[in-house]
């Protein structure tokens, strides 16, 4: 009986997700989303193409050049751009539901709220991503770089990754914390992503940002073992494939806790009903 309660609560959440994410995709189209979505495209992409006219040809060409402006566009598009587009789209997920009072309805709307969480997850995975790629897409050809095409393949992978990887973190914060939870997302972006991606410990192995660097110095083929005693704080010597492993394991568990969590609130709501 249990396998078969299981069987058949899976099978309802893989019919149920699509229609979540097909009715808020179509919901989301909404001039705020519009506008965030254009901010998100013209402010990285105005910051490089400023830098690049303002620099001209000071920066020194071939390799250095490459590694310059690849570093600046993973700054500001996987690394920042995402992360914050994540975390206004991703973490309000369950307050918002409950703020407009459709949080209650949702243990019988298409498969519950787990149904609700992994179907608005996506709608922000795919607005963020989106906007990464079309900044990576528009601003890479007029960046002076060896190997362009090379760079926008790792980007366009970067920019998907870190919006899984953000998107699933940032959803779980908003799963455990309704209250204040843009508050508490935006400190752990800051103290841990920010600040403890760069510190050589054991702590970097769950870090979103230091796996998302190792696979830019890894695709890119960096080699920051020249210019740094401890390269360690930059970027993890497995290989780019492997790290990219180690992203989606992340997902799978943040995901998973939060889906856990969804799940456990819901029977309780129902056991009190």
């Amino acid at each position: 009986m249990a396998e078969r309660a299981v069987g058949g609560g899976l099978r309802r959440l893989i019919t149920s997700v699509p229609e979540v994410f097909r009715y808020e995709f179509a919901r989301s189209f909404t001039p705020w989303r519009t506008v965030l979505w254009l901010g998100m495209v013209a402010v990285p992409l105005v910051l490089l193409l400023t830098v690049v006219l303002m620099t001209g040809g000071r920066v020194p060409s071939g390799a250095e050049s490459s590694f310059v402006y690849a570093m600046m566009l993973y700054f500001l598009v996987p690394q920042v751009m995402t992360m914050l587009g994540m975390l206004l789209l991703a973490a309000p997920v369950v307050s918002s539901e409950i703020e407009s009072q459709a949080w209650v309805y949702a243990l019988v709307r298409c498969g519950g709220r787990r149904s609700v969480l992994l179907g608005k997850y996506l709608v922000a995975v795919l607005w963020t991503a989106s906007a990464g790629v079309a900044v990576s897409t528009m601003s890479i050809p007029f960046l002076p770089v060896e190997n362009p095409w090379r760079l926008w393949v790792t980007m366009v992978a970067l920019c998907v990754l870190a919006s899984l990887a953000y998107g699933a973190l940032f959803g779980l914060i908003g799963v455990l914390r309704q209250k204040r939870v843009m508050v508490i997302a935006f400190v752990y972006a800051i103290l841990v992503e920010g600040l403890l991606g760069w510190i050589p410990a054991v702590i970097n192995q769950g870090i979103v940002s230091f796996r998302l660097r190792s696979i830019l110095f890894r695709w890119m083929d960096f080699q920051v073992e020249k210019s740094l005693r401890d390269a360690r704080m930059i970027a993890e010597d497995t290989s780019g494939w492997g790290q990219v492993g180690w992203i989606l394991v992340m997902v799978a568990v943040f995901l998973g806790v939060a889906l856990w969590w969804v799940g456990r609130t819901a029977g309780e709501s129902v056991s009190e009903a």
